[in-house]
């Protein structure tokens, strides 16, 4: 019985809706040009601007991007992922803010 409780402890917490995994799930499905898909880890706003910059044709496609996590930090409501999309590549940032629960990205304009 102990096997199965902690079994499933593992498998909830790799399903989790960590922030490294919601700016994962984000940016891969962002650079795969899916954007319907990358608005699930988004915030309301966030999403509308992804459906504005797709309209306009602003949405390049990198078949090659890959997530690399770097780092995390966590403030209450509102957290910051590190990331890399190679190797070699810079370290970018990705802001997610926590409504209802769950942790979604939050971009704002001209930041």
């Amino acid at each position: 019985m102990p096997r199965i409780v902690l079994f499933a402890f593992f498998v909830l917490m790799g399903c989790g809706d960590s922030p490294q995994s919601v700016a994962k799930n984000f940016t891969e499905n962002l650079a795969k040009g899916k954007i319907s898909e990358a608005k699930k880890y988004a915030t309301e706003p966030t999403g509308e601007m992804l459906d504005f910059a797709g309209k306009i044709g602003a949405m390049p496609v990198n078949t090659d991007f890959t997530f690399i996590y770097v780092d995390k930090t966590v403030e209450g409501e509102q957290a910051t992922v590190r990331y890399k999309s190679s190797p070699d590549g810079q370290e970018e940032t990705i802001k997610l803010v926590k409504i209802d629960g769950k942790w979604k990205v939050h971009m704002q304009p001209g930041k």
